[in-house]
Order: C-alpha cells, then sequence, then structure tokens
C-alpha cells in the first residue's frame, strides 16, 4: 500500500491531501481555515492529527495482514 501526499498552500491557507495509490482514492483533504478563535484553530490541527493517525493505523493492520505477522512477531 502506498500513498502519493500533496501538501500546498490553496490561497495561502496550508492544504494536505493524502491519496491511497492502490485504490486510487482520495483518503485524506484537508485546508486550514485560519478565520477561527484560537480554540477552533487548536481543535482543527487536532482533527487533522487525528485522521493522520488513523491512517496510520490501516497502514499497520494493512501490513499485518500482508505480512501474515504473529502477535509475537509484532512485540519485537
Amino acid at each position: 500500500m502506498g500513498y502519493q501526499i500533496e501538501a500546498y498552500l490553496d490561497n495561502g491557507k496550508p492544504s494536505l491531501k493524502i491519496y491511497d495509490l492502490e485504490q486510487n482514492a482520495l483518503c485524506l483533504s484537508w485546508t486550514y481555515s485560519g478565520k477561527s478563535s484560537e480554540k477552533r484553530s487548536k481543535q482543527e490541527v487536532h482533527q487533522l492529527f487525528r485522521e493522520l493517525l488513523l491512517l496510520t493505523c490501516k497502514q499497520d493492520i494493512h501490513n499485518v495482514r500482508v505480512f501474515n505477522l504473529s502477535p509475537r512477531q509484532l512485540d519485537s
């Protein structure tokens, strides 16, 4: 499983798109709004990192299935 990562500025706003190359599908699309309160901005960035973490977990689960790893192999 591979990913194509596009990080760019969209009218000065940080943006990120991540595509799953195996499924030829968009996994994540994010653009920072930047016009929110500080609390809202933190929530927005927190949500991005949450989605990135979930994507990483999905990749790890895929690797376990592909390489047929046992629980003992995962611990090392």
